[in-house]
C-alpha cells in the first residue's frame, strides 16, 4: 500500500466565477427582453382597442392618455436597457475569451476520473464539499482491476490536488499509460464518494458565439467551459 501525504497548495481559477456570472446574467437578460417586448405589444393592442371602442360621450381624458403613454415609454426603456446590457455582456464575453488565451499551454483540473501515468508520475485531484477525516484512492488499470490504494489522511474542504508514483500495491513500477481512479472519504462520520478531477492541457480557446459561454479546447480532444475549471496548474 502506498501512503502519500498531500502538501500541495491549490491555485484558484479566478476566471471561473466570472464565467458563471456572465452565463447567469445572459440567461436573465434573454428572459426579461422577451417578456418586456411581449408586455409592450400587448399594452399597445389594449390601448388601441380602448381608443377605438371608447364611449363618445365620455372620451379618454388627455391625462389618462399621457399616463398610459408614459407606461409604454417605461417598457420601451426597459427594452433599450436590455439591449445595452446585452451589448455589454457580449463585450465581457469577448474580453473573457481574450484573457482565457493565457491558459493555452497550461494544465487545468476539471471534473473526471481518469489520469495518465507519464514517466512514473500521474496527477489528478478530488473535490471535497466538506473537510474529510480520511481520503482513500483506488487506482484501476485499463481492465478495471485495482492496482494500488492510496491513503491520503485528513483533507480540508475544497480542491485537493493529488499525485501517484505509478507503483502497484506491492511496490512494482507499472507501465505508463491511462488509468482510472475511485475516491472515498469519511465526512462527519459518513462514507462518501467525492467528485474526481482529471488533469488536461489547454490547447486553444473557442470564441463564444451569441450568448454561448467561452469554451476551452483540451489535449484529450474535448472542450469545457471556464466555469468547470477547479484549478489552474
Amino acid at each position: 500500500m502506498t501512503t502519500i501525504q498531500n502538501n500541495s497548495t491549490a491555485v484558484n481559477a479566478g476566471a471561473t466565477g466570472t464565467a458563471g456570472a456572465i452565463n447567469g446574467a445572459t440567461a436573465a437578460l434573454n428572459a426579461s427582453a422577451g417578456s418586456a417586448k411581449q408586455i409592450q405589444d400587448q399594452f399597445m393592442k389594449m390601448l388601441v382597442a380602448q381608443m377605438k371602442y371608447q364611449d363618445p360621450t365620455d372620451p379618454m381624458k388627455s391625462s389618462e392618455m399621457t399616463s398610459q403613454m408614459a407606461q409604454i415609454s417605461t417598457v420601451d426603456g426597459i427594452n433599450k436597457l436590455n439591449t445595452s446590457m446585452s451589448s455589454l455582456l457580449s463585450q465581457m464575453q469577448s474580453s473573457q475569451a481574450y484573457e482565457a488565451t493565457n491558459l493555452v499551454g497550461r494544465s487545468v483540473l476539471i471534473p473526471g476520473n481518469t489520469m495518465n501515468l507519464v514517466k512514473g508520475q500521474a496527477a489528478f485531484g478530488a473535490q471535497l464539499d466538506a473537510s474529510a477525516t480520511s481520503l482513500k484512492v483506488n487506482i484501476l488499470n485499463s481492465a478495471g482491476q485495482t492496482v494500488d490504494v492510496l491513503s491520503m489522511g485528513p483533507q480540508k474542504a475544497g480542491t485537493v490536488p493529488l499525485v501517484w508514483d505509478g507503483k502497484d500495491i506491492n511496490g512494482n513500477q507499472l507501465p505508463d499509460g491511462p488509468y482510472k481512479f475511485q475516491l472515498s472519504a469519511n465526512v462527519a462520520g459518513k462514507n462518501i464518494n467525492p467528485a474526481g478531477l482529471t488533469v488536461a492541457g489547454v490547447t486553444g480557446i473557442l470564441n463564444p458565439t451569441g450568448t454561448a459561454p467561452t469554451q476551452i479546447m483540451l489535449d484529450n480532444n474535448t472542450t469545457t467551459s471556464l466555469a468547470d475549471i477547479a484549478q489552474i496548474r
